[in-house]
């Protein structure tokens, strides 16, 4: 190759062009003229459908980004999903398309790390090696790191030193699915510059796109609630470029008390969420569980115990009341109907005083936390079982507004 100047040492093994910067906007010197075609406008049936690898998360010649706290648990969920579509195995309750070869770029920890946290999902899942080996490729934060994007020698020039090495490695692998755990460490840019971001997340595209694997880059949220994708740390354009964005939280308070989960216990179950489709609601969301797996890998002395380490395993919130009887959600019924002694009726509200909230017959009755019971009694108005009716309190000697019973919509009727 000719001594040109528009390409730096690294590139000129792998014949990639150096953006050369005219003006404001940086411009690619081998590029061709710009210009339009006409539209091909196929048969859609000839289209070939997208490759979707695992659910509605990843799909291949893209890039998803997994955004959470710390502390949720994202690390294993990302290596669980990788060795759910190395195995070929529905572990979480997604659906795996295809089983692939799956690469871990975890940026952060140590072999020995990676291992643990690896044989942890083994044991708790059932996993054989078997099933991995060959298959299943890691790749610490111990050695020589991963740069697929940073400032060249100028310190203005965007350049791509381990891309086109990413890219021959997982052709080499024969690799379908690459998690980069965190993306902050795949790239030496201004994280809050929008520019760079999107240099830098182009780079994973094009990596995706080269290869025609999925792509997964999980990612830190800023400081605060992680109430949303723009939750994301540094410039929004990481965010913006991913095909699909997941976000994963810890359960609220108000979740514990609707599934009945005890507060100091919480923080073991996490949800998760594609935001760039819908939040779901809590009932609805896809909720894992953070289980603390013995490795038996104890040593004689001051260790005998060995590790305890957590694995991700997939989790149903319990629906209290589908499995309650009929005739038993009737007899509750039939108490708020009756009304309360001296002829007062129950309300739906907590504003007055609590013996007369139709949850405490609920909470009595099948010992359910007070949000499960509101969660019930805002069922129960809403398709019409319950319904609110002016009464005349004589003991209090004035009108009120009270709970019935509408005898044909009760559980059962028919």
């Amino acid at each position: 190759m000719p001594d040109d100047p528009t390409f730096t040492a690294y590139e000129k093994g792998g014949y990639r062009p150096k953006l050369a910067i005219v003006g404001s906007e940086e411009h690619d010197a081998t590029l061709p003229p710009l210009k339009l075609y006409p539209a091909r406008l196929p048969d859609p049936r000839s289209i070939p459908p997208r490759q979707w690898l695992y659910g509605t998360h990843l799909i291949r010649g893209y890039v998803s980004v997994l955004v959470s706290p710390g502390g949720t648990g994202k690390s294993a969920l990302a290596m669980a999903i990788v060795l759910e579509l190395v195995a070929g195995r529905r572990l979480l309750g997604n659906r795996v398309f295809s089983r692939v070869n799956g690469a871990i770029f975890n940026l952060e920890d140590p072999m020995e790390e990676l291992d643990r946290r690896v044989a942890a999902l083994m044991i708790r899942h059932q996993i054989d090696r078997t099933e991995l080996e060959g298959r299943l490729f890691l790749h610490d934060g111990e050695g020589r790191g991963l740069k697929l994007a940073s400032l060249d020698t100028d310190g203005f020039t965007v350049a791509y030193p381990d891309e086109q090495a990413l890219i021959e490695q997982i052709r080499e692998n024969n690799i379908g699915a690459v998690v980069c755990d965190p993306f902050a460490e795949s790239h030496s840019l201004e994280e809050n510059s929008n520019p760079h971001m999107v240099k830098a997340a182009a780079a994973w595209r094009r990596v995706a796109r080269a290869t025609g694997c999925a792509v997964l880059l999980v990612h830190h949220v800023r400081k605060g609630d992680a109430t949303g994708i723009d939750a994301a740390r540094g410039a929004k354009a990481l965010t913006d470029s991913a095909r699909v964005g997941l976000l994963l939280t810890t359960m609220t308070a108000d979740e514990a008390g609707k599934f009945g989960i005890p507060i100091d216990d919480r923080h073991q179950y996490v949800r998760l969420d594609d935001v760039k489709r819908n939040m779901a609601p809590a009932g609805r969301a896809a909720w894992y569980r953070l289980e603390q797996v013995p490795l038996g890998n104890g040593a004689p002395g001051c260790y005998p115990n060995g590790d305890n380490v957590a694995a991700i395993a997939a989790w149903q919130p319990p629906d209290v009341w589908k499995t309650t009887s009929v005739p038993d959600l009737n007899v509750a019924l039939d108490r708020i109907e009756a009304g309360m002694e001296g002829g007062g009726r129950f309300t739906d509200t907590r504003r007055h005083p609590a013996t007369r909230w139709a949850g405490q017959v609920l909470i009595e009755m099948f010992s359910v936390t007070e949000q499960q019971a509101t969660d019930l009694l805002s069922a129960w108005l809403k398709s019409g079982v319950l319904y609110r009716e002016e009464y005349f309190d004589k003991s209090q000697r004035k009108d009120r507004t009270g709970l019935r019973v509408n005898a044909l919509k009760r559980p059962g009727a028919r």
